[in-house]
């Protein structure tokens, strides 16, 4: 599997450093000091945004950050998938990593839905450097609902990588926009 472009934040020490890494190399690496709660929301949702134009040269869009220690902490995201002249969308493709280190009994999964169809997909062993199995959800082009969440207490810093494929698996358009970040 090839690793592509990702953006992902991590917490240490109460702060909260992003990366870049490109192709499992870290090519580019800031770190943000945020004690504001308010400035964490727009630096984390900054970061999905940019994340997933970064990674679109790619034919593959990914994001990530940290997601909050309490056990019901979700993240939410609509995902768009048209016709940019590859032709029309037939499934979304979704994967999780979760970078942290294991802890018993928790876990990353991510939920894809749209209308009345709905996956879910888990990376049943974190920090290992490996993403969940990719999960597909076929709903032709439209909106998609992506979801983040975890199995129990704890902060958890993840990567999502989330695409739209034609009927033949070619890449085809892909929007997100954050709708929810916890």
């Amino acid at each position: 599997m090839v690793r592509l472009p990702k953006l992902t934040a991590y917490k240490l020490d109460g702060q909260y450093l992003f990366s870049i890494t490109r192709r499992g190399y870290i090519n580019d690496t800031r770190a943000l000091i945020m004690k504001n709660t308010a400035l964490k929301q727009i630096m984390v949702a900054t970061a999905l945004l940019l994340g997933a134009s970064y990674t679109s040269m790619a034919l593959a869009h990914t994001a990530g950050g940290p997601i909050g220690a309490t056990a019901g902490a979700t993240d939410l995201a609509a995902v768009q998938c048209y016709d940019d002249g590859n032709g029309s969308a037939d499934h979304l493709v979704i994967q999780i990593e979760d970078f942290s280190a294991p802890v018993a009994g928790l876990l990353m999964s991510m939920q894809a839905s749209k209308g009345i169809q709905m996956i879910n997909i888990t990376d049943t062993v974190s920090g290992d450097g490996n993403t969940s199995p990719a999960g597909i959800l076929r709903g032709g082009d439209g909106e998609y609902r992506i979801s983040v969440n975890k199995s129990n207490v704890g902060t958890r810093s993840f990567s999502v990588t989330y695409h739209c494929e034609t009927i033949g698996n070619t890449h085809t358009g892909t929007d997100i926009n954050a709708l929810q970040l916890q």
